[in-house]
């Protein structure tokens, strides 16, 4: 019952008020713009498994250990498959890839990013949104990933299970990211 009376209050202030309830395309706009480096990150880099280490914001909760995101290249055969489940998907001559985990409650999400080119697409499932995604390569071991569809929320991904001043170091040398409230969701190994 509190639910929806909570779920119709939030409307009737969207409503009334003239707030924007859903994503803003110029948020995305401006996210874009302020992450975009004139590089192209080459989506074949994620092959394999990833941690993910560190958080922009911080999550609410704490993890024993840190989610393993495994990331394959999907064959022409595969992404074919993926355009039909969904019409509106527009991937045509791009590398995409698939990446997958298993969240919080124990159930296992498949994503998928395309794109050639600095900004990729994000596509979860035939009924939610299209997101914007850009991928940083911050060096050999880290990947940067920012969904500027949801406000520009980072994740810190590393190929190998990090110690904490190492994930430390690399957050504060990634400058873009500077002043940014962020935290580890998960433990590290202390050295």
């Amino acid at each position: 019952m509190c639910r929806k009376v909570c779920v119709l209050l939030v409307l009737a202030v969207c409503l009334f008020t003239g707030i924007n309830c859903y994503r803003s395309k110029k948020a995305e706009e401006q996210c874009v713009n302020y992450y975009s480096n004139g590089e192209t990150f080459d989506l074949t880099e994620l092959s394999g498994s990833f941690y993910a280490v560190y958080f922009w914001p911080p999550k609410q909760r704490q993890r024993d250990s840190c989610e393993v995101i495994d990331f394959r290249v999907l064959s022409p055969e595969e992404i074919y498959s993926t355009k039909n489940e969904c019409r509106h998907l527009e991937i045509s001559n791009e590398t995409a890839v698939r990446a997958t985990y298993t969240n919080s409650t124990g159930k296992i999400v498949n994503l998928v990013y395309f794109g050639n080119k600095e900004v990729k697409t994000l596509y979860r499932s035939c009924d939610r949104d299209i997101h914007a995604y850009i991928f940083s390569k911050v060096n050999d071991n880290y990947v940067l990933g920012i969904d500027c569809s949801s406000g520009g929320f980072g994740v810190l991904m590393s190929r190998t299970y990090p110690s904490l001043p190492e994930v430390y170091n690399t957050v504060n040398s990634i400058e873009i990211m500077t002043g940014r409230d962020g935290s580890q969701d998960c433990e590290l190994r202390r050295l």
